[in-house]
């Protein structure tokens, strides 16, 4: 029996993801934690933020959820037409494993021989995006694994990459049918999971959050780059130190320095899938470009999904 499905957790991951990324995008490869530190001696406002235009982490992450509404599920040669059509048309901010896999693509590779492989695909490139496919299991779990499996090897054909994105989404399909609790979370992932270095660092990030080690501490040691296992293992630790407040979630996300954009895109998935739509400011989502799309979008990812596990 499917399990409830909450409508306005979809909003709410769609939405902060792109938040996330569009604050992030004008801090991307900062290095400096001056602005964290002042943030957290609270010498920071945090609404002084420029929401900028997305970056291909939200951009991806529409193409996935336009993908999974049309077709009812996963289905990779529709998703790999869909993200051929954002590189043509825009491409902005595409990382190194996604702009190859999309020439070979273009070049008439199957999308299943597609993804980059070696240790360059351990990228945050499927994490990033696969919020959708975590909405999409709400209703249940079976087989979350295959359908991750599917958007990440497009562009990733690496387990790292997958196990971190698979992460992601278990997390967005727990809060998304209400059933996520913070103070066991961490614990039943890891249940769930397989062992890999990406789960070794959401366990530290969890400890990390639960001793309020502060985050100009917590985050370089957990890494500021762009790997899966970095940037996966910071997203929650900066969700998991507050998880009721998702400004503070996202504003830690975007001042941690490194892979901003990419880091906050993560952590406000998360946070936005558990706290819901009516935790997103409007001071914000008033500023964001395409917010009335985006919100079109999730109404109907959410009709897709219940449609579709009715059916199951």
């Amino acid at each position: 029996m499917a399990r409830k499905t909450r409508p306005e957790s979809f909003e709410g991951s769609l939405v902060a993801l792109a938040l996330g990324d569009s604050l992030g995008a004008t801090m991307e490869g900062y290095r400096s934690h001056d602005l964290l530190t002042a943030y957290e001696e609270g010498r920071y406002d945090p609404w002084q933020m420029q929401v900028a235009l997305w970056t291909d982490d939200t951009a991806m992450t529409v193409a996935t959820a336009q993908s999974v509404a049309a077709c009812n599920g996963m289905m990779g040669e529709d998703l790999s037409k869909r993200y051929l059509v954002w590189y043509r048309t825009s491409g902005r901010g595409i990382g190194r494993a996604t702009l190859r896999a999309m020439e070979r693509l273009l070049n008439g590779v199957p999308w299943e021989e597609a993804g980059e492989t070696g240790q360059w695909a351990a990228g945050n490139g499927v994490a990033m995006r696969v919020a959708p496919v975590g909405l999409f299991h709400a209703p249940g779990l079976v087989g979350l694994a295959e359908d991750v499996n599917i958007c990440g090897i497009i562009t990733h054909r690496n387990e790292e990459a997958i196990n971190a994105a698979l992460a992601v989404a278990w997390v967005v399909a727990e809060a998304a049918s209400g059933n996520l609790k913070i103070s066991n979370c961490v614990d039943k992932l890891l249940q769930y999971m397989p062992a890999c270095r990406t789960m070794d660092s959401i366990a530290r990030a969890a400890e990390m959050a639960a001793d309020r080690m502060p985050a100009t501490k917590a985050l370089p040691e957990l890494g500021l780059g762009g790997m899966a296992y970095e940037t996966v293992a910071s997203a929650f630790f900066c969700w998991l130190r507050n998880p009721e407040d998702i400004v503070d979630v996202i504003v830690t996300s975007v001042l941690g320095a490194g892979d901003a954009d990419t880091r906050a895109a993560i952590a406000g998935s998360m946070a936005g899938a558990y706290l819901g739509a009516e935790s997103l400011p409007v001071r914000w989502t008033r500023q964001l470009d395409g917010h009335r799309a985006l919100v079109a979008l999730s109404q109907r990812l959410y009709k897709a999904t219940v449609d579709a596990w009715a059916k199951a």
